[in-house]
């Protein structure tokens, strides 16, 4: 008799486990799918809006366009080394100690190439804000992504002491 009570409830524990497993599947599966569904229908609805906005440019409308991104862009995506001679002349027109210059390979992002590169400087505080001045200036856009300022000694002589710094800067190019 205790053997079957036993049997019982072992099988009774299998099969709910087992329906619980089956229903769960058959709650999440459809999900997973719907919330796809929508994911798509958003998408597609997204892609239609811009096509119907884009259907009333002209052709004028588009070389206006190029012109005003072409600023903004270095024209090739060969001109990583350009990027890389830009910041390093900035940071020598602003007189600050370039301690480090790392350039990481450039990527494809969309229909733009990233270029990126890593610096680290050692600059008075006037001259660090003439270089991030500059940066901000320049054209085409040069994008300053993160920025460290790390600790220094305190000058003993009561001046401001140089600021370590390191830089990941971005910039981009397309092709036309």
């Amino acid at each position: 008799m205790a053997r079957r009570a036993l049997a019982l409830a072992v099988g009774v524990l299998l099969l709910t486990s087992v329906w619980s497993i089956v229903v769960r599947l058959l709650y999440v599966l459809p999900t997973t799918a719907i919330e796809r569904l929508d994911d798509t229908r958003f998408e597609l609805q997204r892609l239609q809006t811009l096509a119907a906005e884009n259907s009333n440019l002209t052709t004028d409308d588009f070389t206006r366009i190029e012109q005003s991104i072409s600023t903004l862009v270095f024209p090739s995506s060969n001109d990583n080394a350009a990027f890389v001679d830009a910041v390093n002349m900035l940071i020598h027109d602003s007189d600050v100690q370039l301690l480090e210059l790392r350039t990481a390979d450039p990527f494809n992002d969309g229909n733009l190439t990233r270029f990126a590169l890593d610096v680290r400087i050692n600059a008075p505080e006037e001259k660090l804000v003439h270089l991030l001045k500059s940066l901000e200036r320049h054209r085409p856009l040069l994008i300053i992504d993160r920025a460290v300022v790390l600790a220094t000694a305190a000058a003993s002589d009561g001046t401001s002491p140089p600021l370590s710094v390191e830089l990941r800067i971005w910039a981009f190019a397309a092709e036309y």
